[in-house]
């Protein structure tokens, strides 16, 4: 088999375990090249159809460090959907709006690039998914190489990595517990109206709760859950659960093994010192019921090959 035949066998087999936080993604990249146009640099209509499509990879792959509850965090652009992702505008001044959002990301960038400074914040969406797959066809340098932590690379281009069928399917926020609110302006968590109250919230590390019913439309009001899981002192985590989930699994199971996921992969993951072993042990044990090894080898176990092995072009 040829390479071109190998990857694109690959790829037919990962399309069962791409999920729906792909589809983020996209957007993450689209406004990559919204900030090249927004620049002031060029007129839209002077803009090839070239430099419409590249992509700052660079940007993408550049780390971002945080601070949430007083935890220092580092993770890559990419992985921020709020600000590496730019939202539809309905406004008649669109163009206003790619500058102002241009302005706003760098500003972001600026304020987050010190790691001895970490930017202070209350929460932070994060998104686990195949970065790599969305700009592999623009003939830019490869986003996964640039990425500066194992764990990001794992999953770059793999969606059989333990770390990505361990964590929820879609986002988490990363948040200070003691500003969670569920209602008013403001909130993270929206809980549907007619059922109980949220729930308290977990006191000891690692603990994982379901809060309330969450609120999504065009769903029965006890199929979605919005779960918690405090992970450090008032560092927790909010994501999304849902009832009878996959192969069985229901929603209290769910957020147990999720919560447990989030908690090892912040630890591991995201602090100033990333421990990839530790987090691909336990990764490994926390996988979905549903996962699915890697065509080409088990991502654990002793047959698991180094996921840079799996990403060389000349394998």
């Amino acid at each position: 088999m040829n390479l071109a035949t190998s990857r694109a066998a690959t790829r037919s087999h990962a399309i069962r375990a791409w999920r729906p936080a792909s589809c983020a993604l996209a957007g993450v990249l689209c406004i990559l090249v919204s900030t090249l146009t927004a620049c002031g640099q060029v007129d839209d209509e002077a803009l090839t159809s070239k430099a419409r499509t590249r992509v700052d990879v660079g940007l993408l792959a550049s780390d971002i460090h945080v601070s949430i509850a007083q935890r220092p965090l580092v993770l890559p652009f990419v992985a921020l959907e709020e600000h590496a992702r730019q939202g539809m505008s309905f406004s008649l001044d669109r163009k206003g709006d790619r500058q102002r959002a241009a302005d706003a990301r760098q500003q972001f960038l600026r304020d987050s690039a010190n790691p001895g400074q970490p930017l202070t914040l209350d929460s932070l969406s994060v998104v686990v998914d195949t970065y790599g797959w969305n700009h592999s066809e623009l003939g830019q340098p490869p986003l996964c190489a640039l990425l500066t932590r194992e764990w990001a690379r794992a999953v770059c281009d793999n969606p059989w990595a333990s770390t990505r069928q361990a964590l929820p399917y879609n986002r988490l926020r990363l948040l200070d517990l003691s500003r969670l609110r569920t209602t008013g302006p403001g909130r993270q968590a929206e809980c549907r109206n007619g059922t109980p109250p949220p729930r308290a919230l977990p006191t000891e590390p690692g603990q994982a709760v379901l809060l309330c019913n969450a609120m999504v439309y065009g769903g029965r009001e006890d199929q979605s859950h919005h779960a918690v899981v405090r992970i450090d002192g008032d560092l927790g985590a909010l994501w999304t659960v849902w009832n009878y989930g996959q192969n069985g699994e229901t929603a209290e199971a769910m957020a147990q093994r999720e919560g447990q996921a989030i908690a090892h992969f912040v630890q591991h993951a995201l602090g100033p010192r990333e421990d990839f072993a530790a987090l691909q042990a336990r990764m490994c044990r926390l996988r979905r019921p549903d996962s699915a090894d890697h065509p080409h080898g088990p991502d654990c176990g002793r047959g698991a090959r180094r996921q840079s092995v799996q990403r060389n072009p000349s394998t």
